[in-house]
């Protein structure tokens, strides 16, 4: 009886990199977590390239140029009446009392 033989190529097991979101093959990936993990992350072997994909990916915020002075709202004047009573503004610390009631 003649045997078959499979020529056909399987898929290499992949899993995708929990940093960068890449699918790689397992082998070119390391695990994070073990038997005593309920899962398994997976992280790019290659740490640089992973990095600069994760890195290219995050969003990117628009450069704001710093306001002149000239050009910066003015701010509102300071108020000339203090909310400290003046009988406890020139006294020393230790005459401060806190009353509890």
């Amino acid at each position: 009886m003649a045997t078959q033989r499979d020529d056909r190529q399987r898929p290499l097991p992949s899993a995708q990199c929990s940093l960068c979101g890449i699918a790689l093959p397992t082998g070119l990936m390391v695990p994070d977590g073990g038997q005593a993990c309920a899962d398994i992350r997976w992280y790019c072997k290659d740490a640089k390239s992973c990095t600069e994909r994760w890195t290219a990916s995050l969003p990117r915020h628009p450069h704001i140029a710093p306001t002149p002075a000239s050009l910066a709202p003015e701010l509102a004047p300071m108020p000339t009446s203090s909310p400290v009573p003046a009988e406890v503004r020139g006294a020393p610390e230790e005459a401060w009392s806190i009353d509890p009631s």
